[in-house]
């Protein structure tokens, strides 16, 4: 899918929440050239150095990308928004992918909605009651996530051209499976841009 939409190999590519760098390895792999990976784990990021030396990984404390306008061809982001339950927070990172996207520049973006099980209702529950956000949950390793209803996503993403939008199914890393979503969204043009456009 990504391929098809970021076809020249020599596109600078941010991966905005790469982890260790695994999707970045297998960009690499299959031809890409100019990869960059910025993570809120800098143990992650350790991690990601070791594992592919060739690959450059760097901890983003949050707030303002360290890069200049229009630096970026593509940027993916993986399961991100459910690592970041808060809308403002949600909405600050997509800023600042476009500021660093070129116009007409690619997001790619995948990640996990709202689910009907009896597990996942029960403690969106609990998270309603103790953040206000329906779909905000804790998990037992310490962490908070969020599964979106398909409208909020829909909402963040309002100012870029929508090429695809598709829900699905995914296997979480806890084993269980999860309603998502992938997106494949496009910058305006310099053109749409413009205030006389």
């Amino acid at each position: 899918m990504f391929t098809e939409y970021v076809p020249d190999r020599n596109a600078r590519i941010l991966d905005f929440g790469c982890g260790y760098g695994r999707v970045m390895a297998q960009l690499a792999e299959a031809g890409y050239t100019a990869l960059t990976g910025i993570d809120f784990s800098e143990p992650l990021v350790r991690r990601g150095r070791e594992e592919h030396p060739g690959l450059d990984l760097a901890a983003y404390p949050g707030g303002p990308l360290p890069y200049a306008d229009n630096s970026f061809d593509a940027a993916v982001m993986l399961a991100v928004f459910t690592c970041m339950p808060d809308t403002a927070a949600q909405a600050g990172a997509l800023l600042e992918l476009k500021r660093v996207l070129r116009p007409g520049g690619v997001l790619y973006v995948n990640d996990f909605l709202l689910n009907r099980d009896r597990r996942n209702l029960d403690r969106y529950q609990l998270g309603q009651e103790k953040y206000g956000i329906y779909g905000i949950f804790d998990v037992d390793d310490g962490g908070t996530l969020r599964h979106h209803d398909r409208d909020h996503m829909e909402a963040l993403f309002f100012d870029f051209h929508t090429l695809v939008f598709e829900e699905a199914v995914y296997d979480t890393m806890h084993g269980h499976l999860s309603n998502g979503f992938y997106a494949v969204l496009r910058m305006p043009d310099w053109e749409e841009r413009s205030p006389g456009a």
